[in-house]
C-alpha cells in the first residue's frame, strides 16, 4: 500500500466524508487499512483530470465541484458525455484491466477529489460488499443512459434534439420567467458533436417561425406548444 496520509490530511478526508451523504454512503463500510490510503487532491477549474486515451492507474471520487466528461473527436470537436458533481466516480471503467480512458475528464469549475490507487481499489472492491454493490448500480445506470443518448442521436434528428433542450430548458426555468432562458451554444455543440454555426442555423430558422427571439445567449420561448410539437414530432 502506498504511505498514508499525514494526520491534518486524515482529519480533512474525515471531514469531507462524514459531512457528505453520497460520499459516507459509498465509503461507510471501507475498512480502515484502505480508507487511511486515500489522497486528497485539489484541481483548478479548466484542467484535465483523466486524458483521453491514457492508461487509467487511478481511481477518483468527486467531493467538490463540477467536470465535463467528453471524446475528442478527430477533427478537433468535443463530444460531451456527460457532466459529474459530487458523489461522482472517475475511473472506474477502465481501472480493472489499466485500459485507457475511454472519455478526457475536466473541471469546469475547481474540484476536490478523493484518489486511490489501483492496487487499493481492487482490494476494497474485493472485501466490501456494500461498494460492490454500488458499483453494479453505477454501470447499470451509466450503461441506461449511454444507451438511452444513443438512441435519441440515432432516431431524432438535431433539429429536434435542440427543440428538446430548449422545451426542457423552458420547462424549468422559462416559464417562471417569462419564457426567458440562458442557453450555451458552445455547450449545445459539444453535447450533439456538431459545428456551432449547425446550432445557430436551427435557433434561427425557431426565430423566423416566431417561436423564439434570440439575444446572444438569452433565449425567450414566444410559443411554447409550438416548441414543444417540433421536439417531439
Amino acid at each position: 500500500m502506498q504511505n498514508e496520509p499525514n494526520n491534518s490530511e486524515w482529519l480533512r478526508i474525515v471531514e469531507l466524508i462524514t459531512g457528505n451523504t453520497l460520499l459516507y454512503d459509498l465509503l461507510k463500510y471501507c475498512p480502515l487499512a484502505i480508507l487511511r490510503q486515500w489522497k486528497l487532491e485539489q484541481v483548478k477549474g479548466g484542467s484535465l483530470i483523466c486524458q483521453q486515451n491514457e492508461i487509467c492507474h487511478q481511481f477518483h471520487l468527486i467531493v467538490q465541484g463540477n467536470v465535463d466528461v467528453f471524446i475528442n473527436a478527430n477533427d478537433g470537436r468535443k463530444y460531451l458525455q456527460a457532466r459529474y458533481h459530487a458523489g461522482d466516480m472517475l475511473g472506474e471503467l477502465e481501472i480493472f484491466e489499466q485500459r485507457p480512458y475511454i472519455c478526457s475528464v475536466e473541471a469546469i469549475s475547481d474540484v476536490t477529489l478523493l484518489t486511490l490507487s489501483r492496487t487499493d481499489f481492487c482490494h476494497w472492491l474485493s472485501v466490501d460488499n456494500h461498494f460492490n454493490q454500488k458499483i453494479i448500480k453505477t454501470f447499470s445506470s451509466q450503461y441506461y443512459q449511454l444507451s438511452k443518448k444513443a438512441g435519441e442521436d440515432n432516431l431524432y434528428s438535431l433539429h429536434q434534439r435542440v427543440c428538446l433542450v430548449l422545451w426542457e430548458s423552458y420547462q424549468h426555468q422559462g416559464a417562471q420567467h417569462h419564457g426567458e432562458i440562458t442557453v450555451n451554444k458552445l455547450q449545445l455543440s459539444e453535447q450533439f458533436a456538431v459545428a456551432q454555426r449547425s446550432i445557430n442555423r436551427i435557433l434561427f430558422d425557431l426565430r423566423e417561425q416566431q417561436i423564439i427571439t434570440v439575444n446572444g445567449e438569452q433565449i425567450r420561448v414566444i410559443d411554447p406548444r409550438r416548441l414543444q410539437r417540433q421536439a417531439v414530432c
